[in-house]
């Protein structure tokens, strides 16, 4: 079976495919959390977690979904909080789906853009723009149960290394960022 399918598969089932040792990381207890994905420019996202997943996992790392509600708060003062209690959050209905490809060697963070395809930020996480910073921390959180971006040494002490790939690109599915 070729590995689209497979990972389509996994995908449909929400299975790990065997044989990464990327997969014996184990999944954060995230399920039933709120956390702060990020603020800018007086608005703030937060995420409500329903579920973090093994979706799939090729040699090079492990593809791991996570079932959110959205919401926002917004802050005209600048007085951003730091916990969900703080905040007045305003909730979208319905779920939706984000993904991290756990990789030393490609890290990655996606999330649903216009016209139903995935923004994919992939992540040089000891040089990110701007815009990734969001990111970032979500990958953290999702790969390494860590609140934020740790420091360049505990990067490297994880397996990271600087100079991996760093853009933001459009996809039809979050198998592409198992693609190397």
């Amino acid at each position: 079976m070729a590995f689209s399918r497979l990972f389509l598969l996994g995908l449909a089932l929400g299975a790990a495919a065997p044989g990464c040792a990327a997969g014996a990381a184990p999944l954060p207890k995230l399920a039933g959390t709120t956390v702060l994905a990020g603020c800018r420019q007086g608005e703030c996202r937060w995420l409500r977690i329903a579920a973090v997943d093994r979706v799939a996992s090729v040699r090079q790392g492990e593809l791991r979904r996570i079932r959110v509600r959205e919401g926002s708060s917004f802050h005209p003062d600048g007085d951003t909080p730091t916990r969900a209690a703080a905040a007045r959050i305003a909730w979208q209905k319905g779920e939706r789906a984000e993904y991290a490809f756990c990789s030393t060697a490609r890290p990655a963070y996606a999330f649903p853009g216009d016209g139903g395809r995935l923004l994919i930020h992939y992540l040089d996480l000891f040089d990110l723009g701007g815009y990734q910073y969001a990111s970032a921390g979500l990958y953290m959180r999702l790969c390494h149960g860590r609140d934020g971006l740790p420091p360049a040494r505990v990067l490297r002490a994880l397996g990271y290394r600087s100079g991996t790939r760093s853009e933001q690109v459009e996809a039809r599915g979050p198998e592409a960022m198992t693609r190397f």
